[in-house]
């Protein structure tokens, strides 16, 4: 096969067999050549042209691919050596921590899902590929909790214990507050007319796993939590020229403009952008790349340690 992207289309085996017919008509020609002229002596120098004429693009080949190897090394082994010194100031500050959080701010917010397609091929994008486990409205659901009494109303809704009561955020779509909290829906396919139906074939209410959690939104003056929360991708050019991405998450008291948590890290793409194979460079880092810290917490882990959610209503 070719080891590229077209061994997973029908140009694979096609390549392939074209290699297998080359090989043929060398041996083809070589053969002519030993049978054909009267003379040994025209005979061997007729064979060692064409067989030159043959073997000189294959060894050429290999040699810039040896070089493309052996190039690729030196820029990885200058990578990893920056990545490491990245890594010498990676980790958790906790200045203190703070007990019976009701809620928060969620400072800024990241693109949603259905526009980073693009961007974990994007070199220079800083969109913080370490930190980034979320889009958009979806940081505001992990952070939240479900409503008083409902939280183990369904699995989804159990697996949002441990929450906030509200996150206060600006919507990036507008200058408008906004005061966010969970809720319990029934799912899209469940219309008041099916759930109506429903009712009078079976004698009963929904099921709780057919309830969704959700966010509900109420504009508001201004906000009201104390502490906040941002993020920003820290990488400077010269780690991107080398396929490496940082990011910080830090916890603001927003009385005092006082950082009272941060968390830096760093991953790489050992790969340094390859694309073969529909290989997305930083998704692929995310998963399975270097990484400092090694240990994967995500936003609502780390927060939820420094500013612990209020346990009232649970």
């Amino acid at each position: 096969m070719t080891g590229t992207p077209l061994d997973l289309t029908p140009f694979g085996p096609l390549l392939s067999a074209l290699g297998l017919l080359y090989w043929l008509l060398a041996t083809a020609v070589v053969a002519f050549a030993l049978w054909y002229p009267t003379r040994w002596s025209f005979k061997l120098s007729f064979s060692a042209l064409v067989l030159a004429a043959f073997i000189y693009p294959i060894l050429r080949h290999a040699q810039l691919k040896q070089i493309q190897r052996d190039e690729s090394n030196t820029r990885l082994d200058t990578a990893m050596a920056l990545f490491d010194e990245r890594c010498k100031t990676a980790g958790e500050k906790i200045t203190r921590t703070v007990k019976n959080v009701d809620g928060v701010v969620w400072m800024k917010w990241r693109d949603s899902n259905d526009k980073t397609a693009n961007l974990y091929i994007d070199q220079f994008k800083l969109f913080d590929p370490y930190g980034r486990d979320c889009g958009a409205e979806e940081c505001i659901v992990n952070l939240l909790r479900p409503p008083k009494g409902m939280e183990h109303f369904s699995a989804e809704a159990a697996s949002h214990r441990g929450g906030y009561q509200f996150v206060e955020s600006i919507d990036p779509s507008g200058d408008q507050r906004y005061r966010y909290s969970g809720q319990l829906t029934p799912g899209s396919r469940w219309t008041p007319e099916n759930i109506a139906k429903h009712k009078r074939e079976t004698g009963r209410d929904l099921d709780p796993d057919a309830y969704r959690f959700t966010l509900k939104r109420e504009p508001i003056d201004r906000f009201t939590a104390r502490y906040g929360i941002t993020w920003n991708d820290i990488s400077t050019r010269e780690d991107r020229e080398h396929w490496i991405a940082g990011g910080a998450l830090t916890v603001i008291d927003l009385q005092t403009n006082e950082v009272i948590a941060k968390r830096v890290g760093y991953l790489i793409d050992t790969g340094q952008g390859s694309t073969a194979g529909f290989r997305s460079p930083w998704g692929w880092a995310q998963s399975y790349a270097p990484r400092c810290p090694q240990v994967d917490v995500h936003l609502k882990d780390f927060v939820a340690n420094i500013l612990q959610p209020t346990k009232k209503g649970e």
